[in-house]
């Protein structure tokens, strides 16, 4: 998910002028109402600056979203349509849901990578516990993963399948390293190689015992 400026440098206005006449567009004269007592190239400013790490997928999101509105969003409010991830209770619901999916093989539409990252690290919250006993320390790990910028892409769950009979390989090498180890494992627990030297081995120790038993 590229981000509009990947170097953090603010969008260019001209990009802000056409999303406010787009905004207009759809919400009409409450748009400029919204900043009416505010300087119009101080708004435009903030504006680029806030939008430079959105993508622009996230920006169809917001505008998209705006359509149902009946009133302009400032830009707190459209940042949120843009991204509801931002909300970190919407986004424990998303991550809650999604690792779910996850764990049966299934892919979860994902708003935001950042959501994925930070549930990988809450992995177990996720299934024991609730928002609200882990919302301090979920706010903050969603707070970090959004300020990286830059997302690797969610693992894809339906990849992860056991080879076909045909296409798994026998190794013959492999195969006797691992019957190495669980014999060395055997000897660890028992200090007999197999049940037989065990067995061997106890019937000695009887025969001592009897020996011991009929020596005068």
């Amino acid at each position: 998910m590229p981000v509009l400026s990947p170097d953090g440098t603010p969008v260019p206005t001209r990009w802000v002028e056409d999303l406010f006449a787009r905004l207009a567009a759809i919400l009409g004269g409450s748009m400029s109402n919204v900043y009416a007592s505010a300087d119009p190239d101080r708004v435009k400013a903030e504006w680029a600056e806030a939008l430079a790490g959105f993508s622009a997928e996230e920006v169809k999101r917001g505008l998209a979203a705006t359509r149902t509105r009946k009133f302009a969003p400032n830009l707190p409010e459209f940042l949120h349509l843009c991204r509801p991830a931002l909300d970190p209770e919407v986004a424990w619901i998303e991550a809650e849901q999604g690792m779910a999916s996850h764990a049966k093989g299934e892919r979860c539409a994902w708003t935001h990578p950042a959501v994925y990252w930070a549930g990988r690290q809450f992995g177990f919250e996720l299934r024991s516990s609730s928002f609200e006993q882990c919302r301090k320390r979920w706010a903050a790990a969603l707070t970090a993963e959004f300020a990286k910028g830059a997302w690797a892409t969610p693992a894809d769950p339906t990849q992860r399948r056991i080879a076909a009979p045909e296409q798994q390989t026998f190794n013959p090498e492999l195969a006797a390293q691992a019957r190495e180890k669980l014999r060395e494992l055997r000897r660890k627990m028992t200090g007999y190689s197999t049940p037989q030297e065990q067995e061997a081995a106890l019937q000695r120790a009887e025969d001592q015992a009897l020996q011991q038993e009929v020596e005068p």
